[in-house]
């Protein structure tokens, strides 16, 4: 009993620090070496955050509809659906460390995940609206370079950069056209 409560005041004490991390880090407006070093550190825990989130909202999904299931043929009333933690935990190599990102953020990453298990939005869509959220993050913390997101599923789906449709031109979509046109 006294072993859980001191732990349990470590690991609150390390959320707090988590947030105060990701604060200080937004608030930083030097652009001295360190401070883009630690607004880098904070970003890469930032980016491993929100793809836990994903994959978290996923596996928590699949796991309600399971409850939602079972409480339907047993006649009970539903559970309450999962929610986002602002706070995940992040293997960096001084060992295991709290993470932390605003709740609006966590809660539209969790939410992806769930439509994604849910195969309300594919592949393609999740990566892409995942990699908005971390843009987001990447403006708020000021950083030089994007956060590169769910790189699982890029992989997986032979994606190597994040998919913008903007991007293409209506030169370059014709020149696609013409180009199908003429293998015909």
């Amino acid at each position: 009993m006294v072993l859980s409560i001191f732990k349990n005041k470590a690991a609150k004490a390390a959320m707090a620090k988590a947030k105060d991390d990701y604060i200080k880090a937004a608030e930083l407006s030097d652009d001295s070496r360190s401070a883009r070093s630690y607004k880098i550190r904070i970003g890469t825990r930032c980016r491993a955050h929100l793809d836990k989130v994903f994959v978290e909202g996923a596996k928590k999904t699949a796991a309600y509809q399971d409850q939602c299931a079972s409480a339907a043929t047993q006649g009970k009333p539903r559970p309450e659906p999962p929610k986002a933690s602002p706070f995940q935990t992040a293997k960096t190599l001084n060992g295991v460390v709290y993470t932390y990102v605003p709740p609006e953020f966590a809660e539209e990453v969790f939410s992806l995940g769930c439509r994604y298990q849910t195969m309300q939005i594919d592949v393609y869509k999740a990566i892409s609206l995942v990699q908005e959220v971390a843009d987001k993050v990447a403006l708020d913390l000021d950083l030089d370079q994007p956060l590169t997101t769910l790189q699982f599923l890029r992989d997986e789906a032979g994606q190597d950069s994040p998919i913008d449709d903007s991007a293409v031109s209506d030169k370059d979509s014709n020149e696609l056209q013409d180009d199908n046109d003429d293998n015909e």
